[in-house]
């Protein structure tokens, strides 16, 4: 569930990077989106400022030529009146005089009568529509535009200023200006894509139009489409009212937006219109624009590219870590299952078969070579016979070989093998696999004590990490099995002799309690002289007493049911047909022995004396000290004899206890102490081997043993409450108290025990003895 949170959190933690970089990303675009538009509204604005200064100017330029040529023709009225030069026989030097002008094609003169005179008396037909009064009562003045009455399309302006003498209008002078020729002046130096308009503000009729090839009215401008922003209701508004502005609007005949700028000229009520096409006004914005806009794309190109690599990243890390996660889930899950292997071999299956589904593979196996050549072998989905050993040196010689040298195997056809491995392969295909991969599996001094594969994988490895990383888990397991038995071994045989301990002795009591053959009997032996022996040639000569006297016995009565119970006391049960048989064996064993240069004392009992075992292992004693006494008595040994009664005092004591644990306590312990909280000395009712010899370590105090157990087989966190158990001062009023004391502690191999003390039925003023089991839980 951990895990799956942790996952959760991951997966909203990159999904939040990935929501900040894409944002970044569209922050990016949209910076780069207001940077493009804020560069188009500066090139517009810097368009509309050009254009009106251009605008201003020309205005000005056609004012002042439109002056100039007013001015003109009143010089030549005024130099007429003065000089009588309205005489037709003068008329050559007043047409001369036109020539000066900037944009007059001509000059005539009209006068009062009617008649008219002109260099080119072809114009005089179009001034025949001119009213003589009309115009000479204006004064000085420009007229409107007027169409040519014989050339439709053809339009003119005329410059009207009265011949005035003596306060008497003489004539008029009439100076014409051909539309053409002003619409060439003022539009033959502009640029092609600059258009220029000139028109009327009242009339709204166009005087220049560079745009179309005929002059038209304002009034199509309500037609155009105004840019977005601008309106061209406003810009007929400020055309008739004279008033300066500028607009944008869709130009059909260049097919695209153009920006204008209009200003008044001064004349009359003409309106000048400067413009300039999208393309031209945004030429370098666009240009810009296109820069921007590419450099976006490539932008968010990149950027989109960086995000998918981080995106894939992501993913790659994000599985990269699942799939760590899942291998350390596969590797605690094996070591759990292998943490208890030593007590059922069974989950050394069980962590096979995880093992075979994470390869895809028919067959797993695990192999355990023990020190005397022989091995063990655990496999999933077949038996043993099914998946034979590959590893036997006798049949795959350069498989082990190479599986040692190289530290791994893995093989999926023949050609993988060498020519050497051909023919091994071919015994591997006869055994039904196909494919096998497996690593050896050391101990930590790197010893090989097995081997862990598969076969017949269902998809191919180039690695056997999957192997790699629970061997260390089947190293422990093979590590504990072989602690665990070693520790059986401790805790049913006895390390010197090889006989079965007195654990196992307490443990064959109880099986022994309901057997009620007659025929059963029971032979105590003791071996004589071992203290004697210890002191005088040292324990490695004691020893050999001991190993000898166990060999002997075991192999008169056998293995299964011979027990060394003590220091220098054995057990040996048997059946027989007839006493006479159990006593020729008892004499073989003391002849044995002592050609060997020792002697034993032995006792028997059997099953038709006394019908229940304690009885009759109890009697086998007291038959055997009897025995003992006499041997010291024939050798005159009055200090053993004297020995030998306190002992036989002793086992009568031991009984008593017997007596009081089983009608106290269970049998299922693993050690039984009656300890003296005053003198903190110890009897046992049951000891075990490595107890017995912290015993014999501590010279006899229990307090001091118990240290000794506690370093060897007691875990590290038990230790400390496990001795504040040895304050026999505070353990004694507790017990007073009607408390119980107890402790539940665990041993180096997880076995775990509860410790309980209790008083003794006999505790009282004189004796402060209480009763310690070790139970096992």
């Amino acid at each position: 569930m951990r895990n799956k949170k942790s996952s959760e959190i991951n997966k909203r933690k990159y999904r939040r990077y990935f929501i900040m970089a894409l944002s970044l990303a569209i922050c990016l675009s949209a910076v780069s989106a207001i940077a493009t538009k804020a560069i188009s509204d500066l090139a517009v604005s810097s368009c509309f400022r050009e254009l009106q200064d251009s605008t201003v100017q020309y205005a000005a330029d056609i004012r002042t030529d439109i002056e100039y040529d007013l001015k003109l023709l009143e010089v030549i009225a005024d130099n007429m009146t003065k000089q009588n030069t309205l005489l037709p026989g003068e008329k050559k030097e007043l047409f001369t005089l036109s020539k000066a002008g900037i944009l007059l094609d001509e000059i005539v003169l009209i006068l009062p009568d009617g008649r008219m005179y002109a260099d080119d008396e072809a114009c005089l037909e179009q001034l025949k529509a001119v009213s003589y009064t009309e115009e000479a009562a204006a004064g000085a003045h420009v007229s409107g535009r007027i169409e040519d009455r014989e050339k439709p399309g053809k339009f003119y302006l005329y410059y009207f200023v009265p011949v005035v003498k003596d306060g008497e209008t003489k004539g008029l002078l009439c100076g014409i200006i051909d539309l053409d020729t002003l619409k060439q002046r003022y539009t033959g130096q502009l640029a092609e894509e600059t258009s220029f308009q000139l028109l009327e503000g009242g009339s709204g009729a166009f005087l220049i139009d560079s745009i179309h090839s005929e002059l038209g009215n304002k009034v199509n401008f309500r037609n155009r489409t105004a840019k977005k922003g601008y309106g061209m209701e406003q810009v007929m508004e400020d055309i008739e009212g004279g008033n300066p502005g500028k607009t944008a609007f869709f130009s059909r005949s260049k097919q695209e937006y153009i920006y204008c700028v209009y200003e008044p000229v001064g004349i009359n009520d003409w309106m000048i219109m400067l413009g300039q096409p999208e393309n031209i006004v945004l030429g370098d914005a666009e240009n810009i624009r296109f820069i921007l806009r590419h450099f976006i794309i490539f932008e968010t190109t990149v950027f989109l590219l960086y995000l998918l690599f981080v995106f894939w990243e992501i993913r790659k890390t994000f599985r990269e870590r699942e799939k760590e996660l899942g291998r350390v889930q596969y590797i605690l899950k094996i070591e759990e299952i292998l943490f208890n292997a030593a007590r059922s071999t069974e989950r050394i299956g069980e962590a096979l078969s995880i093992i075979a589904k994470k390869h895809s593979a028919q067959y797993a196996f695990f192999i355990i070579y023990n020190e005397n050549g022989t091995e063990k072998m655990y496999t999933w989905g077949g038996t043993a016979q099914d998946v034979k050993d590959p590893y036997s040196k006798e049949d795959f010689p350069v498989l082990c070989s190479r599986l040692l040298c190289q530290g791994r195997i893995i093989y999926y056809d023949k050609k993988e093998m060498d020519a050497e491995g051909v023919a091994e392969y071919q015994k591997l295909r006869q055994l039904g696999i196909s494919s096998l991969m497996s690593i050896p599996v050391d101990d930590p001094d790197h010893a090989h004590i097995g081997t862990l594969g598969v076969a017949n994988m269902g998809q191919r490895f180039s690695s056997t990490e999957l192997l790699d990383c629970v061997m260390l888990s089947f190293s422990m397991a093979v590590k504990n099995i072989i602690s665990f038995r070693e520790a059986e071994e401790m805790g049913i045989r006895d390390k010197l002799t090889g006989l079965k301990n007195r654990n196992s002795y307490q443990s064959a009591l109880e099986s022994y309690e309901n057997n009620t053959d007659s025929n059963f009997f029971c032979i105590y032996v003791d071996a004589d002289g071992l203290h004697d022996i210890n002191n005088q040639y040292g324990h490695e000569a004691g020893d050999n007493l001991l190993k000898t006297v166990a060999k002997v016995i075991k192999e008169e009565f056998g293995d299964e049911d011979t027990y060394r119970i003590g220091g220098d006391e054995f057990v040996a049960f048997c059946y027989a047909p007839a006493s006479g048989q159990v006593k020729q064996k008892i004499r073989n064993a003391k002849k044995r022995i002592e050609e060997k240069g020792y002697h034993i004392s032995v006792g028997m009992e059997s099953m038709k004396n006394k019908p229940f075992i304690y009885e009759m292992v109890k009697q086998a004693e007291r038959n055997m000290f009897e025995a003992k006494r006499s041997y010291h008595e024939d050798t005159g040994d009055i200090q053993n004899i004297r020995g030998m009664n306190r002992k036989l005092e002793k086992t009568l004591m031991e009984k008593r206890d017997l007596d009081v644990f089983r009608s106290v306590l269970s049998s299922k312990y693993l050690g039984v102490y009656i300890v003296d909280l005053k003198i903190d000395t110890f009897r046992y009712i049951y000891i075990p081997s490595y107890f017995d010899a912290a015993a014999e370590q501590s010279g006899g105090k229990f307090s001091e043993a118990v240290k000794i157990y506690v370093e060897t087989f007691v875990l590290e966190e038990y230790r400390q409450p496990f001795l504040k158990l040895l304050d026999y001062d505070n353990v004694e009023k507790r017990l007073n108290g009607g408390e119980e004391p107890e402790l539940l502690y665990r041993r180096p191999d997880g076995v775990e025990i509860m410790l309980k003390i209790y008083l003794s039925p006999e505790y009282g003023e004189d004796c402060w003895e209480s009763i310690w089991t070790f139970e096992k839980v």
